[in-house]
């Protein structure tokens, strides 16, 4: 599935991320549970989304200055369209499955390329799903069915939680929470980006479950999901270390700084077609 890893994925995660983490810790004062304090105490008394803080979509920082300064409403493009049909779908499936409901259909779309998406995305979780719970039924015979389904799923999917002990507005959704193996995840769908951009994510959400629960999260997924040639599925386990956890906190109060001075950065050089704000832009 989607958020299952396979046994290559679980050798890298026991014999090298694991260690790893043992080997070289995440120094104390960059812990989300260290919030009130410097470097992750926010400087500048601004809430700003968690995308936002993320996204790398202009080179000026002018799409944050547009969404919270100017409170311009940005539009949609395809590729938006598609990651939330896609993010819906996953989260949806893995809910249903967890009630036993493995032949429900998924929500219809508009858009035939979009349905077409959202349908290999359902079948495939949901096939997933049925497996893994069928499988850990037949070596649990002596455990409750709830038992068998928080075992064999052991996900929250779209986790609400509450960012402004580090200086994110509003409710952050994780896309998913693997509570028996430790690992946030980060669905993204279309073309692979940056690698270490797309880690900011997780390693925002891995901040903010610190925050809240002040349990430690080490370890972080990207999962890239395309449907060029049908569905592709590829995951990027990492380890959410010191120096990402340095990057997320620069990034965040870089672009807070520039919200709380409401200084309008110019437009790049280079706008990116997939921006919100691009027609403000051209």
């Amino acid at each position: 599935m989607v958020y299952f890893l396979n046994d290559i994925e679980q050798k890298y995660l026991l014999m090298h991320l694991r260690p790893m983490i043992r080997s070289n810790p995440v120094p104390e004062e960059l812990r989300g549970w260290n919030w009130h304090t410097p470097p992750l105490k926010p400087y500048y008394d601004v809430r700003l989304p968690m995308y936002l803080i993320c996204s790398k979509y202009c080179d000026t920082m002018r799409d944050v200055y547009l969404a919270v300064v100017e409170k311009v409403r940005g539009e949609e493009t395809f590729s938006i369209q598609l990651g939330r049909a896609v993010h819906n779908a996953v989260s949806t499936a893995i809910n249903r499955a967890k009630t036993l409901d493995f032949t429900s259909k998924p929500e219809q779309h508009e858009n035939e390329s979009i349905m077409e998406a959202v349908n290999l995305v359902w079948e495939y979780t949901m096939a997933e799903c049925r497996a893994n719970f069928l499988k850990a039924r037949a070596v649990q015979n002596f455990a409750s069915q709830e038992d068998i389904i928080l075992t064999s799923i052991p996900f929250l999917v779209e986790h609400r939680m509450d960012g402004s002990l580090l200086g994110c507005s509003g409710i952050i959704a994780v896309d998913c929470y693997d509570y028996l193996r430790n690992i946030v995840f980060d669905i993204k769908v279309g073309n692979k980006i940056d690698e270490l951009n797309a880690r900011l994510y997780t390693t925002g959400y891995a901040l903010v479950v610190e925050s809240l629960y002040e349990i430690p999260v080490d370890v972080g997924c990207t999962v890239y999901i395309s449907f060029k040639r049908g569905l592709s599925v590829v995951r990027d386990l990492h380890y959410i270390d010191a120096n990402l956890r340095s990057y997320w906190v620069e990034e965040r109060d870089k672009k807070a700084e520039m919200v709380y001075n409401e200084t309008d950065p110019g437009k790049p050089d280079y706008c990116n077609p997939n921006c919100l704000y691009r027609g403000y832009c051209l």
